[in-house]
């Protein structure tokens, strides 16, 4: 099972390569394996982003160093997050905890655009396929029918995190791409039995992470425990921090968001 997830990874990443190609690169698992994979026959440049003492910009260096890839970091302080949060906002007017995913992408977006890039990949997809997020292991406690959440989840992406990024790419002329959200990969994932994919609770994506040691992928991101963008970046903490003042200044007027 574990060598035919293999040769899915590699064609679900060739499917969204060009020659010269962008990652959204926080030094994870995800990210980590769309680089080792697209660097075999793309040009590929790595754009990370968080404030200068974050996890994703040490583990970032880290992993593109193995893979002897050149890494764009984007630092950012306080002010320049507030600065970009009320960017986003007017993009994709969101909720704070579903908006600050995108100020990354905002930054990175904004480097990789001074590079000439025109092509960003993107990990969006894997958590709902392999199961990523700690609320789908709280879901199973509650007894809710975690299979059917993480399939409906996959199959709403566009309408949701993936729509969202498209659009943040597209103020700066770049073409976001998903390796993960792909219908052959998915129809493979949901046929592995839900006890497999939910096996390593404490690292999470168990199944991904094995696929990724088979495939050579640098060990540092096999072995770093799951950690979204927002929160490795160190930005959410910041956001955090001025919840209120954002709450007020960038109202939610769509409920269904």
């Amino acid at each position: 099972m574990i060598p035919e997830l293999a040769a899915l990874l590699k064609s679900s990443v060739e499917k969204c390569l060009e020659d010269r190609v962008s990652v959204a690169f926080s030094g994870g698992l995800d990210s980590t394996l769309i680089a080792h994979l697209a660097k075999v026959h793309a040009q590929v440049d790595l754009f990370t982003c968080g404030t200068n003492s974050s996890q994703d910009l040490r583990y970032a260096r880290e992993n593109a160093k193995i893979m002897k890839l050149a890494l764009h970091e984007c630092s950012v302080d306080e002010k320049e997050i507030i600065d970009i949060y009320g960017e986003c906002y007017r993009i994709v007017p969101a909720p704070l905890l579903k908006e600050e995913l995108l100020v990354p992408v905002y930054r990175i977006c904004q480097d990789a655009a001074k590079n000439s890039q025109k092509v960003m990949l993107f990990g969006s997809g894997s958590e709902e396929l392999f199961v990523g997020y700690e609320r789908y292991y709280k879901y199973l406690e509650e007894g809710k029918d975690l299979d059917s959440i993480l399939k409906e989840e996959f199959r709403t992406l566009n309408q949701r995190e993936v729509g969202w990024v498209k659009k943040v790419c597209r103020k700066f002329d770049i073409e976001a791409r998903f390796p993960f959200y792909d219908q052959e990969l998915a129809k493979f994932v949901f046929d592995i039995p839900l006890e497999q994919r939910i096996a390593d609770k404490e690292l999470k994506k168990g199944v991904l992470r094995e696929a990724a040691a088979l495939l050579g992928a640098p060990a540092p991101a096999v072995r770093r425990k799951k950690q979204a963008m927002q929160y490795g970046s160190g930005i959410h903490k910041i956001l955090l921090k001025h919840a209120d003042e954002l709450n007020k200044n960038y109202p939610l007027h769509d409920p269904s968001l």
